[in-house]
């Protein structure tokens, strides 16, 4: 899953080593440094989201949507046992769609087949260990697809402004560098832009659920790997100089 955080940012000082950056002198009247400057920080996730499919066929729509209802709750109450529902976890359902089935002969002759009913629920979890446990769960009780498992970190703005800061700090060293060797002083801000993002985030994790059931990967729990997801803050500034 991607966020874009732009921020702007006034006086701010941090320190940290970080990779190359560059700086362009412009000459007009007071004169002014333009300044690119990066920051980047790697973040263990503590939050993980899954969407479940639960779909159910029946020759009429009651019938299709009454049997996706029963399907579903058995998902749910599978669901819940894992999940830390009076704390921070949650699960919901995100959509429910009814639609009829045709069959379209060559002739442009369309001919109804039944009804299908299907129920996307959405899991949200900060026990990231449980996760294998949810998949293997939920596939065991009517979830009929596994679709896009992400793992993020659900607070991330307090760690982006962190990182802004860190890459502010760098640009204002950048730029008085560059004027002391010109034999002049920055003296205040001309304009600034500091934008902050994932670089990478936790792959979806995306199956049918067909294939997990006739897997070896559901008798012995399915495997799952979180990593570090790594935010980057790009400064683009312009300082006077005088």
């Amino acid at each position: 899953m991607k966020k874009l955080l732009t921020f702007l940012v006034v006086c701010l000082s941090f320190s940290m080593l970080l990779k190359a950056d560059a700086a362009t002198i412009v000459h007009k009247d007071m004169g002014y440094i333009s300044v690119n400057a990066t920051a980047a920080k790697e973040i263990i996730p503590d939050t993980a989201s899954i969407y479940f499919s639960v779909d159910t066929s029946a020759p009429d729509s009651k019938s299709a949507a009454n049997k996706n209802k029963e399907a579903s709750e058995k998902l749910i109450d599978s669901l819940k046992p894992l999940l830390a529902l009076e704390k921070s976890d949650s699960i919901q359902t995100k959509s429910f769609i009814l639609k009829p089935n045709y069959k379209y002969e060559k002739n442009g002759k369309k001919t109804f087949i039944n009804y299908t009913a299907s129920n996307v629920i959405y899991v949200k979890t900060k026990n990231l260990a449980k996760v294998s446990e949810l998949i293997d769960t939920a596939v065991a009780n009517n979830a009929t697809s596994v679709n896009g498992l992400e793992f993020f970190v659900e607070n991330e703005q307090q760690f982006a402004g962190e990182i802004a800061q860190e890459a502010l700090s760098k640009a204002k060293v950048i730029a008085g560098l560059a004027a002391s060797n010109l034999g002049q002083k920055v003296k205040d801000i001309k304009s600034l832009r500091v934008t902050v993002y994932p670089q990478n985030s936790g792959s979806p994790y995306r199956a049918m659920a067909a294939e997990l059931k006739t897997s070896n990967s559901v008798k012995k729990q399915l495997p799952v790997e979180f990593g570090k997801i790594k935010l980057e803050a790009n400064v683009n500034a312009e300082f006077y100089v005088k």
